[in-house]
Order: C-alpha cells, then structure tokens, then sequence
C-alpha cells in the first residue's frame, strides 16, 4: 500500500480504529480480493483495472473509493447544473472524470462546486475524504481532518492548529477547546467569530466556563429568540416580569412577587415561599431557610435568631421593617422594653402594654405605659395610643381626674378618644356605687373592642378555666354586659381600646435583606450536548475547504501529481 492509499476498498471505517489497526484492515481486504472478484455493492461489475488507474490521476484509490467518488461526483453534477453560480469549467472537469476520463484537476473543480454550494456537501466531501483518504489536502489540512473527524486524540500543539486566518468561522479552536475542556483558553477572536452561530447550549458551556460574560453582550449577536434568554443568564438584574413570564422564569416572578408584597405561591420548600412564611413570624421554617440561602444571608438570619434572645439587633436588621414580624415572634420580653431603641423597640413596647392589658397583667401594663410615657420624641400616633392606656388603667384604678388628663392628650391626634373623653366624664357625674364595671368586657377576653369572634374566644376561655370559680364568673360577667351591649345596640358605656388597630399592626412587607440578590437564570440547554459536538466539528470540517490542492498529492506528499 503506497502512503497515499488509505484502507477504503470495502470497509468502512471505525472512529475507534487506529490508523495501524485500519491499514492491517485494508490488507486483510487486499488478500480476500486476491482470491475474490470485486463488485459493486448493487452486484454489478466495479471498475476494472485500466479504470483504477485512470483514477489514480485524481488522488483516488482502490475500487471502492472510485464507487463513492463516482456518486459523490453525480449527485454534485445533478444538483448544480444549471445553477448560474458555479463555473461551467468546473461541471465540465466533473463530467469528464464520470465519462472515464480522471484528471488531477478534479480536487481543483470539487472546490469550486463547493464554494457555491452549502455547507452540507461539504461535509459530505470532507467526509468522503476522510473515510476513503482522498489526497486531495494539503499536508495541514489533512492532520486537521483527521483531528475532527478521526478517534479521540490529545489536543494539538497552538502551532500546529489552523491559523486565525485559516479558522474562519472559529469552529476548529471551539471543538478542539471543548473535546480538552479548554474554554477558558480560547482566545477573544474567536469567541468573537463563534457566537453568532454557535449552538446555544455551547454558549451556555462558555457561559459556564466563564469564557463569555455580560461584557461581551452575546445576545446582540444571536437571533432575537435567544436574546431574552441570554440577558436572563448573564444580566438577571435587568429582566423585567413580563421577560420572565415568557420564559417561564419561575423563580424570579417569585421572587418579584414577594417584593411586591403580592403572595407567592409555589411548593413549601420554595426558597421565596419559605421567605413569605418567615416575614410573616411563622418561625418554623427557619431551619429550611438556612438550606436554601446563601451563606451570607444565613449568618444574618442566624444573628436575627440571636438578637431575639436578649431583643438587641444590629441597625442595619432593625432598619428592614419586613423582618419586624419575624423579630416580634422571636422575642418574648421579659420586663419593660425601652421604646428609645428603635421604632421596631417602641412598636414593640406598645404591643407589650397591650398585650399586658389583653392578659390582665396590669402591673406589666403600668410599668411599660409608663415607660412609654416617657418617650415623648417616638410617633405621635403611638404616644396617642399609650395615653389611652393609660386612661384605662387609670379609670380601672377609678381615677378619673387622672384618665380625663391623659385623654386630653389624646383626642387632638385621635380623634376617636372622644368617645372615652365622654365616657369618663359621665362616670365622674355618676355615683360611685351606681357606676358599672370600669374594665371593658372585650379587653377582659382578650380581644379588641367590638370584636366579632368573642363568643368563641368566651367558649375557648371557659373551658381553659373550667375549675377556676373566680375566673368563670369574671368571664360570664364579661359575656352578659357584651350581650347586654349587643341587645340595646349601645356600647357606650365600653372604653375604646385600641383607638386605631393600626397604629399596633406589624408592618406587612418584604423583607428586603433578606431576599438574595437576583440570580443568573439556570440553563436550559444541555450540558455538553453530543448534537451541539457534532454540530461544531461539521462546521470546522467545512471550514477545511480552502485546503484544498489544484491537483492531488503524489503517494510521497512532497509532489503534486501532474496529468
């Protein structure tokens, strides 16, 4: 076998075979001719000797290889005659090889039919060469072919891959770079020439690789399909709602939803659901929150969990409202609190005095009113609402002289506290022992004034002081001046507390340090996808186009083969 000849008669090549292992196949096929007449695969007669060496001429050998020339050459004659683009020279040298006549031209004319062709006869060319070793490439050409389209092989030296000049399309660098994990080599060039037709799974891969970032913008090069979905990947900060619902973005629309202060749905281990839980003080699902955070914002919610234990945070935590009700149901204080603080310590101790009242610990309730009181720079609301309480523990106390003072202060904010200014001074006018009970039946059940679930709160409340006769007959004194309020339809005769329900509500919004930064979008490609692969290599195989000689290699590769 001459080192032009390739082991093509009959036998088609294996990608796993060596190129010793294929020669020992193409002798192993020459001693079975010896003994065996060649045919066609149709069963007709193949081309006989005198033929064989006329096509040696054109660089081809053996008799199978002339077979698939031969079709290879039709189907280019069919397909392209009469197309005005392709030189009729370059047809006619064609034709001449089918009519019997090779000349070593053809590799000359098979170029110039594929440069007004598509990419796909190339490939079907380059293809051809390689299973048949067609010397129709320069020396270069055919180490690069063999690289793409033969065995796995080690990467090739820089110097000995194509030229930036001579990888047009950038696809040789791009495989060669995949095939040997080397994205990140790739110089900026041909990243440059890969992106606009490179599959978009490898995109991702370079995306992956950190080969291409947002400076690069690649969407401005792909097709407008693509470009929502690269911004996604690269500049999720930038992708508005209706971006993401198009691409079906479920975790960004949760998580503009929950800034939003709309509610988020998705399964219970949803990081953004879990968030939604934990702003509204469900403190269950603070462990899974630790799972699905980022390890910063773990250390954060790990320091709002140690806050709760003495009610001290940092002011950066106190300053992010959205963690109030988290901070509210972590912390159970044990004394006063200081309302100077913070405005979270001061909403706090407002709650505190209330819920004290609520639970009949007046002392409690005494002691933090008072220190309230004595926070005169804090919200005027809240101050108004503490002046209140302390007219209702003042006329529980049956001071009303002190309970008309404290009113006072209030009416001028809340308005609502002329219905206990008027309260109390009937009271005043009334004899002492034809007054009513002072305490507010609601405020004795726990609940805010003119409640409506207060015959349930009564019932769960019996029954929790079943065997307590003195708690049962507060609570039924309770129940008949409510009823007796509900049948006359007056309720003047109850102290209004709280005056404004809102002014003690915990603020009902996301918290925003907690929520982390947008994320890129996850990939929706592939990884490393054999399709995209064998997509790269083609276009690379293509590319070898210009290697091409104008006549082929003599067997020795250091001649040109003349007619």
């Amino acid at each position: 076998m001459t080192q032009g000849e390739r082991p093509d008669s009959g036998l088609e090549p294996d990608a796993s075979m060596s190129r010793a292992e294929m020669v020992e196949a193409w002798r192993e096929r020459r001693r079975e001719r010896r003994t065996t007449p060649d045919t066609a695969p149709s069963g007709t007669a193949g081309p006989d000797g005198f033929a064989l060496r006329r096509w040696r001429r054109a660089g081809v050998f053996g008799a199978d290889a002339v077979r698939r020339v031969e079709r290879l050459l039709t189907d280019l004659v069919d397909v392209r005659s009469g197309d005005g683009a392709v030189p009729d020279e370059a047809l006619a040298t064609l034709r001449q090889c089918l009519d019997g006549d090779p000349v070593a031209q053809l590799p000359s004319a098979v170029r110039t039919v594929l440069e007004n062709g598509t990419p796909d006869e190339t490939v079907a060319v380059m293809t051809l060469i390689h299973a048949c070793g067609l010397p129709w490439l320069t020396p270069h050409g055919q180490s690069w072919l063999e690289h793409l389209m033969g065995p796995a092989r080690p990467a090739l030296p820089r110097e000995a891959r194509p030229s930036v000049s001579e990888d047009v399309s950038g696809a040789f660098a791009l495989a060669d770079a995949l095939s040997h994990d080397e994205l990140t080599d790739l110089p900026r060039v041909v990243r440059d020439r890969v992106l606009p037709w490179a599959p978009l799974g490898t995109v991702d891969d370079l995306i992956d690789a950190g080969a291409v970032t947002r400076d690069e913008q690649p969407w401005a090069l792909r097709p407008e399909r693509e470009r929502d979905y690269l911004r996604a990947r690269l500049t999720p900060e930038l992708v508005d709602g209706d971006t993401a619902e198009a691409l079906g973005w479920r975790q960004l629309l949760q998580r503009q939803r929950l800034l939003d202060g709309e509610y988020v749905e998705g399964e219970d281990e949803d990081l953004y659901v879990l968030l939604q839980r934990a702003a509204d003080g469900d403190t269950s699902v603070l462990k899974e929150l630790e799972y699905v955070l980022p390890r910063p914002l773990v250390l954060r919610l790990r320091h709002i969990k140690d806050g709760a234990l003495t009610g001290s945070w940092e002011p950066d935590v106190l300053s992010d409202r959205g963690l109030w009700r988290l901070m509210a149901a972590l912390w159970e204080p044990k004394a006063a609190v200081q309302p100077g603080r913070s405005d979270f310590h001061a909403l706090a101790a407002l709650r505190y005095a209330y819920d004290s009242i609520c639970a009949g610990d007046l002392k409690k309730a005494r002691a933090q009113v008072n220190r309230f009181l004595d926070h005169e720079d804090g919200d005027p609301r809240q101050n108004a609402e503490a002046w209140n309480m302390s007219a209702y523990l003042a006329l529980l106390d049956e001071d009303l002289t002190g309970a008309l003072i404290a009113l006072t202060r209030v009416c001028g904010v809340l308005p609502a506290a002329e219905r206990n200014l008027e309260l109390v001074k009937r009271r005043q006018a009334t004899p002492r022992n034809d007054r009513s009970h002072p305490a507010n039946p609601y405020l004795e059940l726990g609940l805010p004034d003119q409640s409506a679930v207060w015959k349930q709160r009564y019932r769960d409340l019996r029954r929790e002081f079943a065997d307590d006769r003195e708690e049962a007959a507060r609570l039924n004194r309770a129940m008949r001046r409510i009823q007796q309020a509900e049948h006359h339809d007056d309720w003047s005769d109850f102290f209004v507390l709280p005056l404004d329900e809102q002014v003690f509500r915990l603020p009902d919004v996301p918290p925003v340090t907690l929520v982390p930064p947008v994320e890129p979008m996850p990939r929706q490609t592939p990884s490393r996808s054999p399709d995209d692969m064998q997509a790269i290599r083609r276009r690379a195989v293509a590319d070898l186009l210009p290697t091409f000689l104008n006549a082929p290699r003599r067997p020795d590769h250091q001649h040109r083969t003349t007619q």
